[in-house]
């Protein structure tokens, strides 16, 4: 049996105890509880008591999804509007294949019903995007948000239930300028706070608020970036600096204060699904912006000439990710000849008291008759890449029967289509 399909059936419901009853309110309680009750979860804790809810058939937790395509964007570095070469059809097409591969099922829809536990019409889902740097090109693209807009609508969500969001900055200007959405957007300039929803900070005795956007939702999409932060990765543990009201207080014991804040019940027991956007992500020289990464193995020179990462990675897991993606940027360093980091953040998140997930360290292995020379191999984490090559009619051809057959839903097909007609 598959990871995937793990639960059997005698392990449906659950049963709290007193002091989880205790603990956590009565309206989320009987919401949750209701749920259970009818078979809609396979395990289930409640959220912020330790376990993230999984629904029937849901990604193990140690599974993460690289997928690679080298057309995800065609910049040349000769200006600063990066903004301008993403490809719209590529990133549609990444997202949805990366869903279905993570989930096990060829359906888009069958794969978000997968990962959005207990989905019910009328829920709320609050999208965590990371553009924390300004006008700068270390941010997520607006491609990025509408690829996870559209694919939620497809699903069936409505516009008025799904919110993008960075609360502590105020989003770049080229990024307002381009947003062209029925989905809101929350930044610094409208952002509500939620004295109700609050988190505490043992290490440096502070309470920090949630805003509404986080703590009136019901599912939550963290959207981070492979991204270094001087001496270690920014992924989607650290994403969430932006999701409380003061991420400058956290860089005093920072590796304890980025576990602490995973663990709030608003983050850990409502992450359905995380996704890293690595189209142009150039760390490596933190205060020169515009300058490319190292080619390696892991992201080739792509048909622009130039190197960048160009791929998407997803996963459930947030420590799980951020080992995968500690170890693409430490292979990107030695390819450099720079010292690695230690990431020592993750094993703090991943040990007690927080047990947050699977720590690992990966290794480099061959792997010749792939789409790489090199890929990364895990005893733990359950790690697999793919590559999308060049479109052409035989691809389309093959989905095209495999629609017919009921297999997919008609957005794969048509973001296949849409990737075809762009390179014409």
């Amino acid at each position: 049996m598959s990871k995937s399909c793990r639960h059997s059936r005698g392990e449906r419901g659950y049963r709290p105890t007193a002091e989880q009853i205790h603990q956590y309110s009565r309206r989320d309680f009987l919401k949750l509880s209701s749920l259970a009750a009818a078979g809609a979860f396979g395990y289930l804790s409640l959220p912020g008591l330790g376990t993230v809810p999984s629904a029937w058939g849901a990604p193990a937790p140690e599974k993460v999804v690289r997928v690679h395509c080298g057309y995800m964007q065609d910049w040349n570095f000769s200006s600063d509007e990066f903004w301008e070469h993403v490809k719209m059809p590529v990133m549609n097409d990444m997202f949805a294949r990366g869903l279905c591969e993570l989930t096990g099922r060829e359906n888009i829809i069958h794969a978000w019903e997968n990962l959005l536990v207990g989905y019910q019409p009328g829920h709320k889902i609050a999208i965590k995007l990371n553009l924390n740097s300004y006008d700068e090109n270390a941010n997520q693209t607006v491609e990025m948000a509408y690829a996870v807009i559209e694919s939620l609508k497809q699903f069936g969500v409505d516009a008025d239930d799904m919110k993008v969001f960075d609360v502590v900055r105020v989003f770049p200007d080229y990024w307002r300028e381009r947003w062209d959405s029925d989905v809101e957007y929350v930044n610094q300039n409208n952002v509500e706070w939620d004295g109700n929803a609050t988190v505490y900070f043992p290490a440096i005795s502070t309470t920090h608020r949630f805003p509404k956007v986080l703590s009136q939702a019901d599912h939550l999409i963290n959207v981070c970036l492979q991204k270094g932060h001087k001496s270690y990765v920014t992924g989607s543990l650290k994403n969430h600096f932006g999701s409380q009201e003061d991420p400058s207080d956290l860089h005093i014991e920072r590796f304890t204060n980025i576990a602490q804040l995973a663990s709030s019940g608003h983050i850990l027991g409502k992450t359905r699904l995380i996704v890293t956007e690595a189209a142009y992500m150039t760390w490596h020289y933190e205060g020169r912006t515009f300058s490319e990464t190292h080619a390696t193995d892991l992201f080739p020179t792509g048909p622009s000439g130039h190197s960048s990462p160009n791929y998407m990675m997803f996963g459930t897991n947030m420590v799980a990710m951020d080992c995968v993606l500690a170890d693409i940027q430490n292979h990107e360093r030695a390819a450099r000849n720079q010292p690695t980091w230690p990431n020592d953040f993750l094993d703090e998140a991943a040990g007690a008291p927080y047990y947050l997930g699977p720590r690992e360290v990966g290794s480099i292995i061959n792997t010749p008759g792939s789409w790489s020379d090199v890929d990364l191999s895990y005893d733990t984490l359950d790690y697999s890449s793919f590559h999308l090559p060049q479109a052409d009619r035989s691809q389309i051809d093959a989905m095209n029967l495999k629609l017919k057959e009921g297999l997919i839903h008609s957005s794969q097909l048509q973001h296949l289509i849409e990737r075809y007609n762009d390179r014409l």
